[in-house]
């Protein structure tokens, strides 16, 4: 067979097998959605145990405050309630607080020392505050004082701070708002 007779059959077979249709690559193993519904069944019982250990908390440690559940899925105490006429914190309002951070058994985590005077524009900052203390900052008024009891998925979650505070630990905030 001449070299140029053996080019042109490569070629013809080459252009036949490009042709082909690509066949879709298929999974080795079929998942379901069972690690998204079993996290979920997790996440709900992780919450309410911690619900549970947070109205036992209010119970029998706390019971001369008279706490709300916020629609956020938090509880709090307003210390100074109704002893001002200012307006609770808007989006935008710069405000500057105080707060420190203890274990449902009272030691102390976080002191208010550590955090320091905090200034804060509500809803507008991109200030590294868990999500229990921004919106419990919009219910106080100036020179309001308040404790939040707040579940670890709005705390500190499922990674906590090293060393500080441990995973999925619900905690108790003692908040105090300067201006």
């Amino acid at each position: 067979m001449k070299p140029s007779n053996l080019i042109l059959s490569v070629m013809i077979s080459v252009s036949f097998l490009a042709c082909a249709q690509p066949e879709p690559r298929k999974p080795v193993q079929k998942r379901s959605g069972s690690f998204m519904e079993n996290s979920a069944q997790r996440n709900k019982a992780l919450y309410a145990k911690e619900e549970a250990e947070i109205l036992n908390f209010i119970k029998t440690q706390d019971p001369l405050r008279t706490y709300r559940q916020s629609e956020s899925g938090f509880w709090y105490a307003l210390d100074l309630i109704g002893a001002n006429t200012s307006a609770t914190a808007k989006t935008g309002d710069t405000v500057i607080f105080s707060y420190s951070v203890y274990d449902l058994m009272r030691n102390e985590l976080i002191s208010a020392e550590e955090n320091g005077w905090i200034e804060y524009q509500v809803d507008q900052s991109h200030q590294e505050l868990i999500s229990g203390v921004r919106e419990g900052i919009k219910l106080t008024k100036s020179q309001d004082s308040m404790r939040l009891l707040v579940p670890s998925v709005m705390a500190y979650g499922y990674r906590g701070i090293p060393g500080v505070i441990q995973p999925n630990t619900p905690v108790l905030i003692d908040l105090k708002r300067q201006n």
